[in-house]
């Protein structure tokens, strides 16, 4: 058997989308295809002529058949400090249950490498469908994520909405202009958090009539703006899932909030009492939530706030100086990081960084490191999703002395933990 890598384009992008869905377990209809192609990937589909830099195909040369996919979204992450690097979001990857075992998956994600340094992206990252497959690529747990689920006979609050602070329910076209200027004012302060383009949010908020006007099940999405001082703050997405088609009390089911986003901590506060406010609802989920997310300190009785822990973004260093000198540290300092292990060739080596916390210099240099460690594990410590002293005593760091270790804690600990909500 003999595979190729080679581009998707027009000719074939139904087929690799087709592939890339068999993995997960359902079949892709064509006018979704041409939405994602649109939207997700902003692509004119008609005028669609130039194969695609950013999706790769394995094509079995003996069928023709496209039997491993991957791609790799571009965003822009910010870093603790508040700057931002640029980001290849791997996506799409799945190799058919026919061809598994033949180093089809390795081949695809390792070009998409490649071609992400050649981009110049600094890191790429991931959501993980299966968490140990990507640690031997060197992806490491750079976010961490909670759902949540609350009976609404739970949900009182300590503090009060301030009066000043006022809300509008609105369309579609309307959330469409104000939602994404909110949520970018959000990102830019928020140490993990995406850009998130135009075409993103219309392939995220797409409802068909099937779904929109649902009287049981999912309900299409409601919006709400949240107005401080007469200008937008913060906002909410929700939907209802009904079992009947009535609003009664035997059937109050569940309030779905899809997202839930403030510039400030009184916007929060009135936008959870909002939520909370919305009757003949009996639950109320709320998926991928900052650990670090106050609503827990926010309620009466915190227990009922029932928590699940998971992780979240995963990400791979594809260039350690730019990534290093680009976040800002808690304090200066002078510390030499050897990198090794995980099949990184390109980026193993030791590193200086010398740092008065704002400005930082990095070096590859040739001497003996003050700690080492592996790629993946730098990612992790880089965010702060997890600190230099929980993976020493995990056994993952090797240090020079005690003073190294409190050195490393101390530049680079983070007063925000790293939160990314935007799934790809």
């Amino acid at each position: 058997m003999s595979v190729k890598i080679i581009p998707v384009d027009k000719s074939n992008i139904f087929n690799w989308r087709k592939s890339v869905r068999t993995v997960f377990g359902d079949i892709p209809d064509d006018d979704v295809v041409k939405r994602m192609v649109r939207d997700r990937f902003m692509i004119d589909f008609d005028n669609w002529n130039e194969p695609s830099d950013r999706l790769l195909a394995a094509m079995d040369t003996k069928t023709g058949q496209i039997v491993g996919t991957g791609g790799a979204d571009q965003y822009v992450l910010t870093v603790p400090g508040g700057n931002t690097i640029g980001m290849a979001g791997i996506m799409g990857m799945g190799t058919l249950p026919t061809h598994k075992r033949k180093g089809i998956f390795s081949s695809v994600i390792n070009k998409l490498h490649s071609q992400a340094k050649e981009r110049g992206d600094v890191i790429a990252g991931l959501w993980a469908s299966q968490s140990l497959l990507y640690t031997r690529f060197g992806y490491g747990l750079s976010t961490l994520r909670e759902d949540w689920t609350i009976n609404t006979n739970h949900t009182n609050l300590l503090k009060q909405k301030r009066e000043s602070i006022r809300f509008e329910l609105v369309d579609k076209e309307k959330a469409l202009i104000e939602i994404p200027k909110i949520y970018d004012t959000f990102r830019k302060c928020q140490n993990g958090a995406t850009d998130r383009t135009e075409g993103y949010w219309n392939y995220i908020l797409y409802e068909d009539d099937s779904a929109k006007y649902n009287k049981s099940g999912n309900c299409g999405f409601f919006f709400v703006l949240a107005y401080k001082d007469n200008k937008p703050s913060g906002y909410a997405i929700y939907n209802f899932n009904k079992e009947s088609g009535v609003a009664h009390e035997d059937d109050k089911g569940t309030l779905d909030v899809q997202e839930i986003i403030s510039t400030d901590k009184e916007t929060n506060i009135a936008l959870w009492h909002y939520i909370f406010g919305i009757e003949l609802v009996e639950e109320i989920k709320i998926n991928q939530r900052a650990p670090s997310d106050p609503l827990y300190l926010m309620l009466e009785n915190p227990r009922k706030l029932k928590r699940e822990t998971i992780d979240g973004l995963w990400v791979r260093i594809v260039d350690p100086i730019k990534m290093l000198e680009k976040r800002k540290y808690n304090s200066e300092g002078n510390i030499t990081i050897c990198i090794a292990g995980q099949n990184q060739k390109d980026i193993e080596g030791t590193y200086s960084i010398e740092t008065d916390g704002t400005n930082t210099e990095v070096k590859k240099v040739n001497k003996k490191p003050d700690i080492s460690m592996k790629a993946s594990d730098l990612s992790s410590i880089y965010f702060g999703a997890v600190s230099p002293g929980e993976y020493f005593q995990a056994g993952n760091l090797e240090i020079e002395n005690q003073n190294s270790l409190i050195e490393l804690s101390k530049m680079f600990f983070v007063q925000q933990a790293p939160w990314c909500n935007t799934d790809f």
